[in-house]
């Protein structure tokens, strides 16, 4: 068991309490279980006369984390704490910490069990995560077309006519998912710096692409219009920003598009429109996904 492990919880209330192996720790962790596990379920039909079963797919289940731990002094302060923490049915992030690993969990509390005498009193926490993969701690934002900054401040201007910024505009970029999980949500955002009609992003490898406007409904973005789309699992919606508020026009969905995703491997997309194209800023965030910790 790795000795510079510390695990975190913070519900959402804002609570938090830590685990870890300190002397002085209110909470000692003595083992953490399920956060190196994954379980698959896999479903098959048996036929009549044939051998064996025919495989019909396969998927992650929710995720079990059960967190050991023992109290050594302030019993009824800490105890107190641990159910502000984990008050039932309140939803939390768990964060893993092992050297320089860091990872992030949702999770509802299960149970909470407390030892109620001893010098050395033990208590459980059982966590259930619905969404069975740990992610990144921060989001992964990839710039395809916008402006760079040239300098941070404070900057000393040395020179007259220095540039505030630069043009990037990589039409086609690759993003390499390393992580073992497959079909990774991304956000994109599509800021018109001009005229833009039905802008696009294709995935290279999947040969799926995501288009909003048609020829016979276009959509026809104006200077400082945006596009937000969304391709997470459980939250898959195209958005137009206008004058600073938001509204959902899945309608204008191209009947062939797919609300694409970040595959095992590589990951070449590129932007396109009906017209327009060279006025689209375009910005691409995500969070790999991983199996365990």
């Amino acid at each position: 068991m790795s000795a510079d492990r510390t695990v975190y919880c913070r519900n959402e209330d804002g609570v938090e309490v830590y685990f870890d192996y300190g002397e002085e720790s209110p909470f000692f962790l003595e083992k953490i279980d399920g956060v190196m596990k994954v379980s698959n379920k896999v479903t098959s039909s048996e036929n009549t006369m044939i051998d064996g079963e025919t495989y019909q797919g396969s998927v992650t289940k929710a995720r079990n984390i059960v967190i050991t731990a023992h109290i050594s002094e302030n019993h009824v302060y800490n105890r107190n704490l641990l159910y502000k923490c984990f008050k039932p049915k309140t939803s939390g992030l768990l964060t893993y910490v092992e050297e320089d690993e860091r990872r992030v969990i949702n999770y509802i509390v299960e149970d909470v069990d407390v030892d109620p005498d001893g010098v050395i009193r033990y208590a459980t926490i059982s966590l259930k995560c619905h969404d069975p993969f740990f992610k990144d701690e921060e989001d992964t934002i990839v710039t395809m077309a916008g402006w760079r900054p040239c300098f941070e401040w404070a900057h000393e201007f040395k020179e007259e006519k220095e540039p505030f910024g630069e043009r990037v505009a990589e039409i086609t970029k690759a993003i390499e998912n390393d992580s073992a999980a497959d079909y990774i949500g991304i956000e994109i955002l599509i800021e018109a710096t001009g005229a833009v009609v039905n802008p696009a992003i294709y995935h290279a490898e999947q040969g799926e692409y995501i288009k909003i406007g048609t020829e016979d409904t276009p959509l026809v973005l104006g200077s400082g219009e945006a596009v937000r789309i969304t391709t997470h699992t459980d939250k898959k919606d195209v958005y137009l920003i206008k004058d600073g508020e938001e509204t959902e026009i899945n309608q204008y969905l191209d009947e062939g598009s797919d609300f694409i995703q970040l595959v095992h491997g590589k990951n070449t997309l590129t932007y396109a429109a009906d017209s327009g194209r060279d006025y689209m800023n375009v910005t691409i965030t995500y969070r790999f996904q991983y199996l365990g910790v």
